[in-house]
């Protein structure tokens, strides 16, 4: 069974009515080669990449890489053209002129911020009987990612390259480069790599919904994954743990007599404005969301501390000792007393936030706050909800069949269901024989 009757699952989404290629004649001219095709040979497109990420982007939520996209097609009408133009050898200009105006299937990056930069781009033909192409493109983008950010600094990001074709699913669909493997890796700081060995290619059912364009047409799809972890290293030593011994000196209170109030008062206004100098200096350290990531959250409960230790150097002041300002009916707490709150103050504000502190560092160092990446996948990513979506149910569920392929050598595939109110349901995990001559077929 090929890799795209693999593609096709029994349930998977189908539009309604007819096929957009229903009424179209038997066969067209291409206008990129002059060559008459069939609207029926549908091409597989074999994908293989080897790329490097250079930067993650929080505030602008987008990455950069240089990206070696390999891929692999049947020209159609290549091998008549070849014929008559008697065999051409390799190496000749003959040759190289009928390469150049082949059939192309035009597959492109789509989720480009900007402008591709393309540093090289090469045509190779492998077989002129069949019209086996390989095609070696290296380039830099930089592409859109929505980032996933309320785990900051713990956090595990699925980046998707998307590559997609103006072409229809009639003439094009895309499948990994059997027999080729792929590759991911990172020169950029406070990221790695998971699975850069193995990279994932996610690829949508040809049938599903959401690639339908307006026009009535589909376009495949399919997205190339960078799966990175934040180095939380950094955040830890540079920020949380001086952060939390900047606010356990707040405990330096309770060792000044009550009677102080003014050296009270400076010790805990000297920390609250360093908390706060500490944290402009890290500002642009921190993403801009419009929701609490887990580094917010500590920033909020440690001037929470602060705030307390503030209500409790006014509340615990000694009463003066000039008659004329006796507020002694306010202030009706006893040494005792105070000596009780304060010790309460440390249980329970000093104590917990160092204990809370040192247990999100240790967690944080065994990874139990991340986030496997094949539920990062399961769980929603909009670039492929979008490709399953139909355009006019924006706010339903979506439903249907995609593939996620471990793209080593000894390809791996696992397919995923995912039906109205339930959750993603894996239909099948099998190895796919890595024979490159699956392709020709």
């Amino acid at each position: 069974m090929g890799l795209r009757e693999l593609l096709r699952l029994d349930g998977s989404i189908r539009s309604t009515g007819e096929h957009p290629t229903a009424s179209r004649p038997a066969h067209r001219l291409d206008a990129d080669s002059d060559v008459m095709i069939s609207w029926e040979a549908q091409s597989e497109v074999g994908i293989s990449w080897e790329l490097t990420l250079e930067s993650i982007d929080d505030a602008e939520e987008s990455f950069s890489v240089e990206l070696d996209l390999k891929y692999t097609w049947i020209a159609r009408g290549f091998g008549d053209a070849w014929k008559a133009a008697g065999e051409p050898a390799a190496g000749s200009a003959a040759l190289a002129e009928l390469v150049g105006r082949c059939w192309d299937p035009n597959v492109r990056v789509s989720n480009v911020m900007g402008e591709e930069d393309v540093r090289s781009n090469y045509t190779m033909c492998i077989d002129p009987h069949t019209g086996r192409m390989h095609r070696f493109t290296k380039l830099r983008v930089t592409a859109s990612e929505t980032l996933e950010l309320h785990r900051f600094p713990f956090d595990r990001q699925l980046l998707s390259l998307t590559l997609s074709t103006y072409r229809d699913t009639s003439e094009v669909i895309f499948v990994p480069y059997e027999g080729r493997s792929s590759l991911n890796k990172s020169t950029a700081g406070r990221w790695k790599l998971y699975h850069a060995s193995n990279p994932m290619l996610v690829v949508p059912s040809p049938d599903s919904l959401g690639l339908s364009a307006t026009s009535g047409r589909s376009y495949h799809r399919c997205f190339i994954t960078i799966e990175a972890e934040r180095d939380a290293n950094w955040y830890l030593t540079h920020f949380i743990l001086p952060h939390c011994v900047i606010i356990t000196m707040n405990a330096n209170v309770t060792l000044i007599p009550r009677n102080e109030v003014a050296d009270r008062n400076s010790v805990t206004l000297t920390l609250l404005l360093t908390a706060v100098a500490f944290q402009f200096l890290l500002v642009s350290e921190v993403p801009k969301k419009n929701y609490q990531t887990i580094l917010d959250w500590v920033m909020a409960a440690g001037l929470s501390v602060q705030l307390v230790t503030c209500l409790l150097v006014f509340l615990n002041a000694d009463n003066p000792h000039d008659p004329s300002h006796d507020r002694s009916a306010f202030y009706t707490l006893s040494d005792d007393s105070v000596s009780d709150i304060e010790f309460g103050f440390l249980l329970v504000f000093i104590v917990p936030w160092i204990a809370g502190n040192l247990l999100l560092t240790a967690m944080a160092k065994f990874g139990y706050y991340a986030v496997s990446f094949d539920k990062l996948v399961h769980a929603g990513q909009g670039w492929l909800f979008d490709a399953l979506l139909d355009a006019d149910d924006r706010y339903g569920l979506p439903t249907g069949d995609y593939s996620l392929f471990r793209c080593s050598k000894k390809l791996t595939e696992l397919k995923i269901r995912l039906v109205k109110g339930a959750v993603a349901k894996k239909d099948s995990q099998k190895t796919v024989p890595a024979n490159a001559d699956a392709l020709h077929a």
